[in-house]
């Protein structure tokens, strides 16, 4: 039996297994680091402990902390989420030595599995197709060139013990290879404690499909459909659906035949997923098996009316699965839309969410979530906040409920890819169903368009900035005017926003606004109406603004467009102007963990320079322009903040 569960995770994860358990009425406790104090899941839980520093290894990964933490609680059994400890076989077996339930497979499962190639070797021996691959026991760069020589290009690294595209490299030739193996390393022992790497043979116009699993303790699996999860960006799943748009039934049940197979052979209990890749012929391929809950499996719970949590702590606790669930249909179409913390160039963004207007959740609109309007996102994390999930009874429908959920979030605070999402659900190619797993990487341009804000949406918002900033409320004297009257002096007032990496300088003179660089004019007038709405005219017509700040930063939300802008002071404008330009600054916080050319170095435009570690990612600084090398004023291990000159490059 069990009564009280540990959530050994943090986030929207947390969150999302707290609402299952309380519905299911077990009692929760959840596990937060310092800088999680104020989160939601610890709102969430019965019980909230602190568990070590802010460092990941000493918090959420400290499995013995976890297990100490359980038995002080008498809690009976411990939900790993899916991330951290969820697929780590030795928090697996602490668990059963302390007589705690794993809510996830067996150690020896979970072990199996874990590492790719043992997995790749099992299955195969089972009869279901494998990628063809190496498993170099020499992991040195003539090693793995010599099996890239064998195979051909493209190939693929993969970190053994990897998962959610963490250390997986894609090499076009041989000139890639030394920096794409060295990347790939790090960030898997970063990532996974074990930098070992495994190549194979990179399949193209390939699509990826997982088949979610599910087993209990007597013998019995059975599927709960597939999802398709092509759309990725550096091979992290950006959207997801199920069922998959156009797979051929005779691929489906193929597919459905060989996770069952691979299933049985291991004795899997719990929830899982086999991902695959299928061809355009319909052959598909073994990938790996997540021996946890995924995190798209909202689109199976929608088309199945499922709660798929629930079923892992029905399995987990000795109940045989229902015998409905091998004949389960899939009823309508469900999309999932990952909502990221990340800036238009898809660098990692952060800091304070001052204003998190999210839709109304309703039958068709589905929202998990992990954060509140006033916290502070670090880069300490994944960097997805939200999930968007749709549903419908035809696949439109659902792209029409998710197009209709992105267009109306109004999120006041660090950058999110939300124009991204909107600009992939409304692809031609993603909408008709025609995709493959490189499609966002070959239409990227396309897909990522420049903001096209005109030079009247700017000059509205900043005379309503202005108009702000300088009424004081303090009644008619002139004194607070805003119409820039001053006794004794010439008129106007001036403010600099900075918006798409341009400084926009604006003068406002009687009820005439100048954007200087442009050399245009606008008649303007206005008022504020509440603590966020402005009411004004720009050239005689009438526009209504909602504009959201903190500090510097602001949000302006008119009609379907959206600006974020951050106002300039002289201080910040000099500093600005008084950098040289050959200086290369940090586009984000993060750690250096690699520093890849010397002082002195001829360099050419494009070139690799330094790697930057944020958000569990790595970042590549590439030269701006060719030159040499002047200055280099971090090493590998330096912490560095955003904005932080990293290097000098002279012409």
């Amino acid at each position: 039996m069990i009564n009280k569960i540990l959530v050994a995770n943090r986030g929207e994860i947390a969150c999302r297994i707290i609402h299952t358990c309380k519905r299911m009425g077990n009692a929760t406790v959840c596990i937060y680091a310092p800088n999680d104090r104020n989160s939601l899941h610890v709102k969430m839980a019965d019980e909230a402990h602190c568990i070590g520093s802010g460092e990941m290894g000493a918090g959420y990964l400290n499995g013995d902390g976890i297990i100490d933490l359980a038995l002080k609680t008498n809690a009976d059994a411990i939900h790993p989420g899916y991330g951290f400890l969820s697929e780590n076989p030795d928090f697996a077996q602490m668990c059963s030595n302390k007589n705690i339930i794993f809510i996830g497979p067996s150690p020896e499962v979970i072990k199996a599995m874990g590492l790719k190639n043992e997995a790749k070797t099992i299955m195969a021996e089972a009869g279901i197709p494998v990628i063809k691959g190496f498993n170099p026991q020499d992991q040195g760069h003539a090693s793995f060139l010599e099996m890239a020589e064998k195979m051909g290009y493209p190939v693929m690294l993969k970190a053994v013990a990897g998962g959610g595209g963490r250390g997986m490299r894609v090499v076009e030739s041989e000139n890639e290879m030394g920096e794409s193996l060295d990347s790939a390393k790090r960030e898997s022992l970063s990532s996974f404690g074990n930098d070992k790497l495994i190549i194979e043979k990179y399949v193209k116009s390939a699509r990826h499909i997982e088949v979610q699993i599910i087993g209990d303790n007597y013998g019995n699996v059975t599927h709960l459909l597939e999802r398709e999860c092509s759309l990725q960006r550096r091979h992290q799943k950006v959207i997801e659906e199920a069922p998959a748009p156009g797979l051929q039934q005779a691929t489906r049940d193929k597919l459905f035949e060989a996770a069952i197979i691979g299933s049985k052979v291991i004795g899997y209990s719990g929830v899982g997923t086999f991902e695959f890749l299928v061809d355009v012929d319909g052959h598909f391929w073994f990938l790996e098996m997540n021996t946890r809950i995924q995190v798209e499996h909202p689109v199976t719970e929608f088309i199945t009316g499922l709660d798929i949590v629930e079923l892992q702590i029905r399995v987990a606790r000795d109940e045989q699965l229902p015998e409905h669930l091998n004949k389960i249909q899939a009823r309508g179409h469900a999309i999932e839309a990952r909502l990221y913390l990340e800036n238009p160039d898809f660098t990692p963004s952060f800091g304070k969410l001052y204003h998190l207007g999210l839709p109304e959740e309703d039958k068709n609109l589905r929202i998990d979530r992990g954060v509140v309007e006033g916290d502070e996102v670090s880069l300490n994390y994944d960097p997805m906040i939200a999930k968007l999930i749709s549903y419908g009874p035809s696949r439109e429908q659902a792209l029409k409920v998710i197009h209709n959920g992105l267009r109306s979030l109004k999120i006041g605070g660090p950058a999110t890819n939300e124009d991204f999402l909107l600009s992939l659900v409304n692809n031609p190619h993603v909408r008709s169903g025609e995709f493959d797993t490189k499609f966002i990487e070959t239409n990227i341009e396309d897909l990522c368009p420049n903001q096209d804000v005109s030079s009247r949406f700017l000059a509205i918002s900043a005379y309503a900035l202005m108009v702000k900033s300088d009424f004081s409320g303090k009644g008619h004297s002139p004194w607070f005017d805003n119409s820039g009257w001053r006794l004794g002096a010439s008129l106007g007032r001036e403010i600099k926003l900075q918006f798409n990496n341009r400084i926009w300088d604006f003068a406002f003179q009687g009820n005439i606004l100048l954007l200087r660089e442009e050399n245009l004019s606008f008649s303007v007038e206005g008022e504020w109406i509440g603590s966020h709405d402005f009411h004004g005219k720009i050239d005689h017509e009438e526009y209504s603004l909602e504009i959201y700040s903190y500090q510097d930063d602001f949000t302006v939300f008119m009609l379907d467009q959206k600006l974020r802008l951050k106002r300039i002071s002289e201080f910040r404008e000099t500093r600005r102007s008084n950098n040289q330009s050959g200086t290369l600054t940090s586009p984000m916080p993060g750690l250096i963990v690699n520093v890849l050319v010397n002082k002195g170095q001829e360099i050419a435009e494009g070139e690799s320079l330094l790697v930057l570690e944020a958000m569990k990612t790595e970042h590549v600084i590439r030269a701006p322009h060719a030159g040499t090398v002047k200055e280099i004023f971090f090493s590998i291990g330096d912490q560095v903040s955003e904005g932080i000159e990293l290097l000098t490059i002279q012409n």
